[in-house]
């Protein structure tokens, strides 16, 4: 006897839109790739190749691969919804939905299947009329309409070798003059010259063992057939790249891609292939990258992962075993953490741990590199004297977890031996990292161009930026010039520097007082604690140049006298 009576679809049409027209258009390339590269899988020669076909006169994108055919009835079966062929259906698998649900919002007008099993080649184009997502119909043999046509003496017309099996898709776009080539979303949204590459190259970190993902010759303006490079290939040919286990099977993978000699704001990598050679950062699940971190926006973050500056040549990936319990979304664009309300993972889960394992080439390149001086050293001083004075212990915030075990901490030297029964001597907070930014190209990307720091809590660094309006005015007040008015360069030079270390200082002191104000939660609670310690907070500090004003000026008036005695 059964105990359970199934549930169905009242308004399957409808279900079947809003599964389509919800599904991020940029899955598109992801799901059909993967589809393709599971297929190819069972060939003898696994093949996968993009390419371009003319279709009334406008430019398709193509997508061929190797692997076992579909006959007629098996391609029909394909095309619904939640269908698969030879594929096991289950939330942890590539299950047959996410090809057609993350294509057809970009190609209402069509996409084309073609699959050639043992010397016939069956076609079915999916799309959308008069509303309804389905099976368009296609003049038969008869020349009646069908949803599945023999398409054997077109695909030989097009050059196809029909002596092996092979399936193709064909993507029609939303307008019949439309170039999927050059546009593959109809402008919604905007694509690149190489958003192809781009596509592949920030999703899949590696390509299936014995497989390449080969480009026709000038799909990406390239004269010959070019095989593309997973991030995973591009990044372990660096001549700086590690990766470090930590418990559990994580693994971090670190790379540095030096700046190229005659253009420093390009990576050296970039001349030798099309792939992205620009710094990232991102999840790594099941050989796919999760919430991936590029250009601004990792740049802006790195700083929390242990990188100041120079994230443009840094790449950080946190690759996740096989095991580990999370899972995609339904549409796969993210992971979720299994079980409870199964937030996000996140690559900021990581870091804390990212940072504390950062290799020592790379931490040697990155000071090498970093613009902290003399300045920054005296600030941190002052700061770690004030921290101690005011008691203030070391409450960092607690990590993001994924699981409950961690990399090991670092081993601290033994304090001295504590009486018996005595409570244990608290630790007194560090002074935080502090990272001089000058060069417009560093404020840019840390986010600061109208804002003067930015703390990070998670490497524990603050971040300054010396451009500030705050530092030309006070400069301007103990020169007792006009704006724009000329003075004397050493005048100048002493005012400036003055002006720096004064602003520098009210910032650390800011700083210093929001982290006392941690571990009492009564009185300041989360929220709290970000709005004390967020780059406005530490703005509005900067901006206050009249405080310490009278030290300012006698410190200006002391570097002028220096001066005049050197002279």
């Amino acid at each position: 006897m059964t105990t359970i009576t199934r549930l169905r679809v009242g308004d399957e049409a409808f279900l079947v839109a809003s599964m389509i027209e919800r599904c991020p258009r940029s899955m598109m390339i992801r799901e059909l790739l993967k589809n393709a590269q599971e297929a190819a899988a069972e060939a003898p020669a696994p093949r996968v190749e993009f390419s371009a076909i003319t279709v009334e006169g406008a430019r398709k994108l193509v997508l061929w691969n190797t692997g076992r055919g579909l006959t007629a009835e098996e391609l029909y079966r394909m095309c619904d919804i939640a269908s698969s062929v030879n594929k096991r259906t289950g939330l942890d698998g590539n299950f047959g939905m996410g090809a057609k649900v993350a294509s057809l919002p970009s190609n209402q007008h069509g996409m084309r299947y073609r699959s050639c099993r043992d010397g016939v080649v069956h076609q079915v184009i999916l799309g959308k009329r008069d509303g309804i997502y389905g099976r368009v119909h296609q003049p038969g043999a008869d020349g009646r309409p069908t949803e599945i046509i023999d398409a054997t003496a077109a695909a030989r017309a097009e050059g196809r070798d029909i002596g092996l099996d092979w399936t193709e898709v064909v993507l029609l776009g939303n307008r019949a003059d439309q170039d999927t080539v050059a546009d593959p979303y109809d402008g919604h949204p905007r694509s690149g010259p190489a958003w192809l590459v781009e596509a592949i190259g920030a999703r899949f970190f590696r390509f299936p063992a014995g497989q390449q993902v080969m480009l026709a010759p000038g799909l990406a303006g390239q004269p010959g057939r070019y095989a593309l490079r997973s991030a995973a290939q591009r990044l372990a040919a660096l001549p700086h790249y590690e990766r470090v286990a930590l418990p559990a099977g994580v693994a971090i993978h670190y790379a540095y891609d030096a700046p190229a000699p005659d253009r420093p704001g390009v990576n050296a990598s970039h001349a030798s292939g099309l792939e992205s050679a620009e710094g990232m950062g991102g999840v790594v699940f099941q050989n796919e990258i999760y919430g991936a971190l590029r250009a601004h926006h990792w740049r802006r973050e790195a700083p929390g992962f242990g990188v100041p500056t120079g994230a443009r040549h840094v790449s950080i990936l946190v690759e996740l075993p096989d095991g580990f319990p999370v899972q995609a979304e339904g549409y796969r664009e993210a992971l979720r953490h299994r079980g409870g309300v199964q937030p996000l993972v996140r690559m900021l889960d990581f870091a804390a741990q990212v940072a504390e394992n950062l290799p020592l080439w790379l931490k040697a390149i990155l000071a090498e590199n970093s613009p902290a001086g003399a300045l920054a050293e005296e600030v941190q001083r002052q700061m770690a004297a004030l921290l101690e004075e005011m008691g203030v212990v070391r409450r960092r915030p607690p990590r993001q977890r994924l699981s409950d075990r961690q990399a090991p901490a670092a081993p601290r030297p033994p304090g001295p031996p504590q009486p018996p029964g005595a409570a244990p001597a608290p630790t007194f907070e560090s002074a935080p990292d502090l990272i001089l930014l000058r060069s417009p190209g560093e404020i840019a990307d840390a986010g600061l161009a109208h804002r003067a720091a930015c703390y990070y809590p998670e490497s524990h660094q603050l971040h300054v930026n010396m451009a500030y309006p705050a530092v030309p005015r006070l400069a301007a007040m103990l020169t007792g010039s006009a704006p724009g008015e000329e003075t004397h360069p050493a005048m100048q030079a002493a005012a400036q520097s003055v002006a720096e270390r004064a602003m520098v200082l009210r910032v650390a002191r800011a700083l210093v007082h929001a982290l006392d104000k941690r571990g009492r939660p009564a009185e300041w609670n989360d929220v709290h604690m970000r709005t004390l310690m967020s780059p406005e907070s530490l703005t509005l500090a900067a901006d206050d140049i009249h405080t310490g004003l009278p030290e300012a000026r006698e410190g200006f008036r002391a570097a002028m006298a220096e001066g005049d005695a050197a002279d």
